[in-house]
């Protein structure tokens, strides 16, 4: 028989008939037992899920950590800065931070410690740009608003807080001074471009050194923010107490914006893989207390997320509890066999303690995302490799 005809089908009964698609290709052989496997085969061939996706997604509500506006308001001031500077430098008159900039940049830090200090059931959630231009500049602003929920988390007081949140959004200031071209480049960077592109910490370094109305702290996480616990990062290989506690912080909130951005040249690591990936990295390179303080405040399923469950259905996230977020409500699109139609059910992953979150997609993605999932993979969460599957190589972000 073929698909359209396979109304008896349900999960758990055998097929009594071999199984057809409309080219009359073998689907499914008689005497198969019906699961997830074999209904995901089945959508691939007869169900648009794509226009499901993006209708579902289309219904699922989610409030910004930071309007737009204020976003932009916060990038075009970062970006001011770097401007200033590389026009002064390329004038041939010594490379400065006019007050006036340091001014509005310190109105954007008091806007957003009042928006992220205002409530402790806040979490900070990734937002999926594609990648373009303004990424140094909005890279600069979401690690300075996640050092400043970090940082309030740690118990550090609004003055700390408030230098801690200029250090980074200046930490990348010194790359208004690498090789022209290489900020934007869109390609990774050859050996000989990373060692420039390492120069950034001190040459923002170098830049604001003499400014005396900048903290000394703020110009210790400009220098060190790439600094590792072993000893392994740049400028001064600095181990362990060598490296202050609030330069850790933007350390740590550096990567994992880097590592959950997309570029013109890979894509996005999701913020559970993210954070994995840190949790190893805590062991030795960054602050383990640090990073537990920091996912506190990362909401790692965000509304709007595409996610793949232990038993191989898919959803999309539909909302998450403050104290729960690795547990949220999830809308599931399934095709039901009896009526050949997608349904669309939501489920409370608080109340199904069976079930968990092994993958995320892209809504965006979802057709290649799908089409890309080997069958035994996709039901064997065990034995996914995310990374492949999502089209990610693991690599350390520094």
């Amino acid at each position: 028989m073929t698909l359209k005809n396979s109304d008896e089908l349900e999960p758990g009964n055998e097929v009594k008939e071999d199984i057809f698609n409309r080219d009359g290709s073998l689907l499914v052989s008689r005497g198969t037992i019906i699961n997830y496997e074999i209904t995901s085969k089945l959508k691939k061939h007869d169900i648009n899920f794509g226009a499901a996706v993006e209708e579902a997604a289309s219904s699922i509500q989610s409030t910004p950590l930071i309007e737009e506006e204020k976003m932009q308001t916060s990038i075009r001031a970062v970006q001011n800065v770097f401007e200033s500077v590389m026009q002064r430098d390329v004038g041939g008159v010594k490379a400065n931070i006019p007050e006036d900039q340091l001014a509005l940049v310190g109105e954007v830090i008091a806007d957003l410690m009042a928006i992220l200090m205002r409530s402790e059931d806040l979490l900070y959630t990734v937002t999926n740009l594609m990648a373009s231009d303004d990424y140094t500049y909005r890279h600069s602003v979401n690690v300075c608003i996640l050092s400043i929920m970090t940082a309030n988390a740690m118990g550090y007081s609004d003055g700390e807080i408030r230098d801690i949140a200029l250090g980074s959004l200046l930490h990348d200031i010194g790359k208004a001074n690498v090789k022209y071209g290489l900020i934007q480049k869109p390609s990774p960077l050859t050996e000989s471009e990373k060692e420039e592109m390492m120069k950034h910490s001190e040459y923002g370094y170098e830049l604001i050194k003499d400014i005396e109305i900048i903290p000394y702290s703020v110009k210790q996480i400009v220098r060190f923010h790439h600094e590792k616990l072993d000893g392994s990062g740049y400028p001064l290989g600095l181990k362990k107490m060598e490296i202050p506690e609030y330069v850790r912080i933007v350390t740590l909130c550096d990567m994992f914006d880097a590592m959950t951005a997309n570029r013109s040249y890979r894509k996005r690591m999701p913020v559970h893989l993210a954070l994995e990936v840190l949790m190893r990295d805590a062991v030795y390179k960054i602050d383990a207390g640090v990073y537990r303080k920091m996912t506190s405040t990362v909401c790692i399923f965000p509304p709007g997320q595409g996610v793949l469950l232990s038993d191989g259905r898919v959803g999309i996230v539909s909302a998450y509890r403050i104290h729960s977020p690795s547990r949220p409500k999830v809308k599931l699109i399934e095709f039901c066999l009896k009526t050949g139609q997608l349904e669309v059910t939501e489920i409370n992953l608080e109340a199904c303690h069976t079930l968990f979150i092994v993958d995320t997609w892209d809504v965006a993605d979802f057709n290649s995302f799908f089409t890309r999932i080997p069958e035994k993979e996709f039901f064997d969460p065990e034995n996914v490799d995310v990374g492949t599957v999502i089209g990610l190589k693991q690599t350390n972000v520094s």
